[in-house]
């Protein structure tokens, strides 16, 4: 039974048989050449760096990501974050798997929703039609439980839904301002871009990334995935567009787009994607990361610290003083 989150841990506590789940495991090598461990150990709450030191070793069993252990430790301050020194570590098999993996706060059936009517809204009889081939209940249930990413953005159960549902919204409000953008099309980019995450990641005790997806990446694998059920009737130049949108939808070769945004469309996708990502990954660094100092520490990803005013922790919009 897990008795104890990350959010509960402070500096100079000891744990005793306490549970969390391997995030990531490194073997390296003090400068005196000696092995060590370096773990990043997490729950539903929030993650943690763990050190398992030369003279522990032999006190820690072998572990995979994903495996739950049970860890003495004790709660150290490195740098000005929380760190586990930790003493000895075993596997652990009696477990909750809702203890570990975090979900979606918002409400998962309202965000189906939006899905749902956001394909029935859409006009073109090709790109429904597409839509239908790949949206089934099957495909709705994987969909509706995938993670979004690793650990940057929306990395959570339910957090593909959660982004997509998110650009949705953002999507209307692009369309609303530019009357002669396609809004069938980027609607469908907006709901396909990122369908490759299903097999990318799998979503268990924690996120991992599978085999296919190290290999293939969940662009090739989202574009496949469409080739694949496009209806045989639908004109190239549209299948085209479709496979644009998600071939393009990083923004640069750089972050891993085979090509460069070559639509209005695709440009608009790419912006409220990044959006989407850079805005959910600071409101959970600052709101939910159990941190309380004035500023987070260095996120490399959004390329800069973030200003968490303490005052704001238990207000919203309107109340806040300023």
């Amino acid at each position: 039974m897990k008795n104890i989150y990350v959010t509960d841990l402070r500096e100079g506590i000891s744990l005793f048989d306490e549970n969390f789940v391997v995030k990531s495991i490194k073997r390296m090598m003090t400068k005196q050449e000696k092995p060590y461990l370096d773990l990043e150990l997490s729950d539903r709450t929030g993650n943690i760096r763990g050190k398992v030191w030369p003279d522990n070793l032999d006190k820690c069993a072998e572990v995979k990501e994903g495996e739950v252990v049970s860890i003495d430790a004790l709660v150290e301050n490195y740098n000005g974050a929380l760190q586990l020194k930790i003493m000895a570590l075993k596997i652990e098999n009696n477990f909750n798997q809702a203890d570990y993996q975090p979900v979606s706060k918002k409400d998962k059936q309202e965000m189906l929703t939006v899905i749902t009517s956001s394909i029935r809204r859409i006009k073109n009889k090709h790109l429904k039609s597409l839509l239908d081939n790949i949206f089934t209940a099957d495909f709705l249930k994987d969909f509706s439980e995938a993670s979004a990413s690793y650990r940057l953005h929306h990395a959570y159960r339910s957090g593909l839904l959660e982004h997509t549902s998110e650009m949705l919204t953002l999507s209307d409000a692009i369309l609303s301002q530019y009357p002669k953008m396609n809004s069938d099309l980027l609607t469908t980019g907006v709901l396909l871009h990122d369908i490759g995450k299903i097999v990318e990641y799998k979503t268990s005790t924690t996120i991992t990334i599978t085999t296919e997806g190290k290999l293939l990446g969940h662009i090739f694998i989202g574009a496949s995935h469409i080739k694949e059920k496009a209806p045989k009737d639908i004109p190239e130049d549209l299948l085209n567009e479709v496979l644009h949108l998600v071939l393009s939808h990083h923004g640069s070769l750089e972050f891993g787009s085979p090509i460069l945004p070559k639509t209005s469309e695709a440009l608009a996708l790419s912006s409220i994607d990044d959006t989407s990502a850079k805005i959910n990954s600071s409101y959970i660094a600052i709101h939910d990361s159990g941190e309380d100092a004035e500023f987070t520490t260095y996120y490399r990803h959004l390329g800069t610290e973030l200003y968490r005013s303490p005052y704001l922790d238990n207000l919203t919009n309107e109340d806040i003083p300023f």
